[in-house]
């Protein structure tokens, strides 16, 4: 009798044993996690334009194939502004030395590559696997998408105004050439159009960061603008805008 109760006791120390052991496991993987995603987020704020305005959005950190390595995807405002940026950051945590290669889709080329890390990282068990020789082998690149957005228009504007808004506009406008005393800053890159619809002419494209003079507005939200003189129109959408003029239109 007493035999059988050793033997009971045995059995249930060992369960408790097989229990604590993947729950010692799991919180292993997530502190690796929680350390790699806060690496990521780090390097990020290095590259931002306005750091302590850095918000994250969807981010999520997956193990990848070859050990050690993490890729953290989600989107980013690193631009400035409300307009979140995708990202993905590969992170490898070999004997304590972070190493992080990092992909922002600030550019129409950078986007593709984020686009290309996305679909061959961001998942469990993602990226290159490696040989048994210690080599890693490449995935085959996934097809790009098409009909991908130009990141020049990636704010929706306006559908098409009647003509009869140009001369709507001259009823708020300062006078011919003169500036408004009213400024604006583009928040992302935008339009300028020679008409204030969104079927006019693009007459450039205002990078984003570019200050220009407001000289006239328009129904529907729309600025007239330029440097010294009015060169075209450019959606509020678009912009944030601030009191006072350019020097360079004094």
């Amino acid at each position: 009798m007493m035999r059988k109760e050793f033997l009971l006791a045995g059995l249930l120390a060992l369960g408790g044993c097989f229990e604590d052991a993947p729950t010692k496991a799991e919180a292993v993987k997530r502190e690796a996690s929680t350390r790699v995603k806060t690496a990521a987020e780090e390097r990020l704020r290095g590259i931002a334009r306005d750091p302590e305005a850095l918000r994250f959005r969807a981010v999520e950190t997956y193990r990848q194939a070859m050990a050690d390595t993490y890729a953290v995807c989600g989107q980013a405002t690193v631009m400035g502004g409300t307009v979140f940026i995708p990202f993905v950051s590969v992170v490898n945590d070999a004997e304590g030395e972070m190493k992080i290669e990092q992909h922002v889709g600030r550019t129409n080329i950078e986007a593709t590559r984020v686009y290309v890390e996305m679909v061959g990282r961001c998942f469990d068990g993602g990226g290159p696997v490696m040989r048994a020789g210690g080599t890693p082998i490449a995935q085959l690149p996934p097809p790009l998408p098409t009909g991908l957005p130009i990141l020049d228009q990636v704010a929706p504007e306006p559908p098409r105004q009647p003509e009869m808004v140009a001369a709507a506009a001259s009823a708020s406008s300062p006078a011919e050439g003169e500036p408004s005393g009213r400024t604006l800053v583009m928040r992302q890159n935008g339009n300028v159009r020679a008409s204030p619809n969104g079927g006019g002419e693009v007459l450039r494209v205002a990078r984003s960061g570019t200050a220009l003079n407001i000289f006239g507005t328009a129904p529907g939200g729309w600025y007239r603008v330029g440097d010294v003189t009015p060169e075209g129109w450019v959606h509020g959408s678009l912009t944030s805008v601030t009191s006072g003029t350019l020097a360079s239109a004094q």
